[in-house]
């Protein structure tokens, strides 16, 4: 970790961000009765892309604040000081603190999407002492001492150093450099790897440059990811080797020191350089089994404690899934299905929509996720019999007598391990991960709710349950809603506003004789009797704010995977369009993945979000290849594309009355007439340029291709179809 100097913000910046500014401040100042259950008024898109996002990342120099990781403006930039705060001692205001800092250009900091989510909400500070609500950022960095360091401040090469083998530890034992470690989680497993090998690299070039006498590269120590942890290694080998006054943030001086020992230096001195190394390796090897022993007593977290332990070590964040790999399950013999890693313009979480005719297995692949993720200790809760998974060895009967194992494999960005699910049929005997590897929410396609009190299990395979028994209800919502006071029910309330349409001085609240109720448009309506997409809607989203707030103390940065099959159940067009945007704005860092069939629902979605699944001739399940872009298609085009293959949108009707025409002309001529007037009407149709012919025909033979049985379309058929296009333009422009 290297300091940080800031330079003052450009005029376009302030520019830009005066009108968010002015709607923040005006949601700010509203009275603290109504903004507990508002969520501050801001565009998170504005930190994912843009000319605010290269200012800042320019100013870090293109490299993550914390872990160093070089990702430029690709992650988008985050704050020091969060936009919400992990609750502490009850206080009410936990949700509001430092969201008036959100555009405060010295709180944007350059962060990768790792240590955002590790991160996330907790910031603690020397006895829980915050600065006071709206203060100036000044006041605020005069009346908090943070236990994180702070780059843009502090210096941290005075607390924190680096050992060859990619360990980041404590130089003093202090607070505030012991949780910054554990906080960012600096000594992740595949973090301290590829440190570790940035480490190596820094001196492999290094002992070449001595042994060879060489140059070193212009970029030495300045460009790449871990530079700082590089440096520190690097000066801790010239301080062994004898006294030093060069710093680790002085890159033009720690060069020219390194240059001028290699030019000058005898080979005596080289060859006692190259000692200094291996004795440095060695004593660190020593202090890595000592730092592995050593575990830390110092409480810097004061009042926050139990919100840190809950983030702890339950899930540990392996960041967004990668992909999915399943073999032998239900309709499904193999298939791959990629995720994207980030949204490339906006804010939350990359999510998926799984869309595809009936029994091309997308309700499998949401049962697939779920018990990978689950862990084998909570997949054995389930009691699912190897002949609900299994997958039939003839298409032309029902034969589950194969021994073939059943296999899921999920990975995730930026890390090396896996979540995997077998079931052996022989032995009768589930293996793979044992534990479970994220929190996983599954709803099936009806997510009504039940009248009986209670809730749907307390383990984690009931909160996943529906999605193998459809007719496993969600509790009513009322009961919890009701046992929860204060800032809790303000959270869950803040949350359903974001998804729910309701208006500005709507409000859910809690009636002493109707229970819990939705205050719209000066109305009064208990939950009970809302209609059934809402219900549905409200339900739902009230069970996953209770599964995330048993592990999370805030909503806005609870991570998890929530599985929903038919999203659209229940719900009218305008809600259609707009709930995964909904979703994704409720629940930021929640990965959500669902399936539909309605073309509406692709609304909110980035492409390559939207993944089809499709049969060939032989009945197995793949990924259709080639899609077109999606964010600028009407629904009707979204109908008629790749996405859901039909030929036209017309009513059914109107293509039989057509037909019934077509007969009544073929009827009063004979049936060489016939042929000759649809030659003929094929031959209008085509027009006269070479263009018009050959786009005519690659045209029919693609929608051929297209609505042939089982969808046996070839992957290549679409690039095909706009080659021969583009083959006729070129004929045709030839011709003139």
């Amino acid at each position: 970790m290297l300091k940080i100097n800031r330079r003052p913000p450009s005029a376009i910046f302030l520019g830009e961000l005066e009108k968010a500014r002015d709607l923040l401040l005006r949601w700010a100042t509203r009275p603290a009765v109504e903004r507990h259950q508002r969520r501050a008024p801001i565009e998170h898109d504005i930190f994912r892309s843009g000319r605010i996002v290269e200012e800042v990342a320019s100013d870090f120099g293109g490299r993550c604040a914390f872990c160093e990781r070089e990702i430029g403006t690709s992650e988008g930039i985050s704050h020091f000081r969060p936009l919400t705060v992990a609750q502490e001692l009850h206080e009410e205001d936990f949700a509001d603190h430092y969201a008036w800092l959100a555009f405060e250009w010295l709180n944007l900091y350059l962060l990768c999407r790792r240590c955002q989510k590790t991160k996330a909400d907790y910031f603690p500070v020397v006895n829980g002492c915050r600065a006071r609500y709206l203060a100036t950022f000044d006041e605020v960095r005069a009346d908090e001492r943070p236990y994180l360091i702070d780059p843009t401040i502090d210096n941290p090469s005075t607390h924190l150093s680096y050992l060859i083998t990619g360990e980041c530890f404590s130089k003093k034992g202090s607070a505030k450099s012991l949780a910054t470690i554990d906080i960012l989680r600096l000594n992740d497993g595949y973090l301290v790897s590829d440190r570790r090998r940035a480490i190596e690299e820094t001196l492999q070039i290094w002992r070449a440059a001595l042994r060879n006498r060489h140059l070193l590269p212009s970029d030495f120590l300045r460009t790449g990811s871990f530079v700082g942890a590089c440096r520190d290694v690097v000066l801790r080998i010239l301080s062994a080797y004898g006294p030093q006054r060069l710093s680790v943030n002085n890159w033009m001086s720690l060069w020219r020191h390194l240059q001028m020992t290699i030019e000058q230096g005898g080979n005596e001195e080289l060859d006692r350089m190259f000692a200094t190394m291996e004795l440095t390796e060695n004593s660190d090897r020593i202090r890595l089994t000592e730092l592995e022993r050593h575990t830390s007593n110092v409480d810097y977290r004061g009042a926050s404690v139990v919100q840190v332990q809950k983030l702890g070590d339950l899930w540990h964040p392996k960041g967004e899934l990668n992909s999915i790999h399943i073999s032998n399950f239900r309709a499904i013999d193999n298939v791959r299905i990629p995720f994207p890693k980030l949204r490339s313009k906006k804010a939350g979480a990359p999510c998926l929509l799984l869309l595809g005719e009936n029994a091309t297995g997308k309700s499998t692949c949401l049962s697939a996720m779920a018990l990978a993720l689950l862990g084998t200790k909570q997949a054995r809760k389930l009691r699912l019999p190897y002949h609900e998974l299994a997958r039939s060895l003839d298409r032309r009967t029902w034969n589950l007598w194969g021994k073939q194992g059943l296999e899921v494999t999920v990975q995730f960005h930026d890390q090396g391990e896996v979540a995997a699910f077998h079931y052996d049929p022989v032995r009768e005997r589930l293996d793979g991960s044992e534990e479970q590897s994220a929190m996983v929410l599954g709803y099936g396609p009806h997510r009504y709710f039940a009248n009986a009190r209670g809730r749907r299990g307390g383990s984690s395979a009931e909160r996943v349950r529906s999605l193998f028994d459809p007719k496993t209800p969600l509790p009513d919502p009322s009961e919890w809603l009701r046992a929860l006071s204060g800032w809790q029910f303000d959270q869950v309330a803040r949350t359903i506003r974001t998804i729910l349409p309701t208006g500005d001085d709507d409000q859910l609240i809690k009636d002493r004789q109707a229970g819990i109720c939705v205050l719209a448009q000066g109305q009064l309506t208990p939950v009970s009797q809302l209609s059934e997409g809402y219900r549905s809607i409200f339900a739902m989203v009230t069970d996953i704010c209770r599964s995330l707030l048993d592990h999370w103390s805030n909503l806005e940065t609870a991570q998890a995977v929530v599985l929903i099959d038919e999203i659209e159940t229940h719900l009218h067009p305008r809600w259609k369009m707009r709930v995964m945007s909904s979703l994704r704005r409720a629940f930021p860092s929640v990965q959500f993945i669902a399936t539909s069939h309605d073309p509406l629902c692709v609304r909110g979605m980035d492409d390559g979000e939207v993944i089809v699944l499709t049969r060939d001739e032989t009945g197995g399940v793949h990924i259709l290849e080639d899609l077109p872009d999606i964010s600028g298609m009407r629904s009707e085009q979204i109908l008629t594309s790749e996405y859901f293959g039909l030929s036209s949108t017309l009513d059914p009707e109107v293509h039989l009355e057509i037909a019934r025409l077509a007969n009544v002309v073929e009827a009063v001529s004979n049936h060489d007439i016939g042929a000759e007037a649809t030659a003929l009407i094929s031959k209008v149709t085509v027009g006269d340029s070479a263009a018009a012919q050959i786009i005519h025909e690659a045209l029919k033979k693609y929608l051929r291709e297209r609505e042939q049985p089982m969808n046996s379309l070839s992957p290549m058929a679409r690039a095909d179809a706009v080659a021969a296009v583009f083959k006729g333009l070129q004929v045709s422009r030839g011709a003139r």
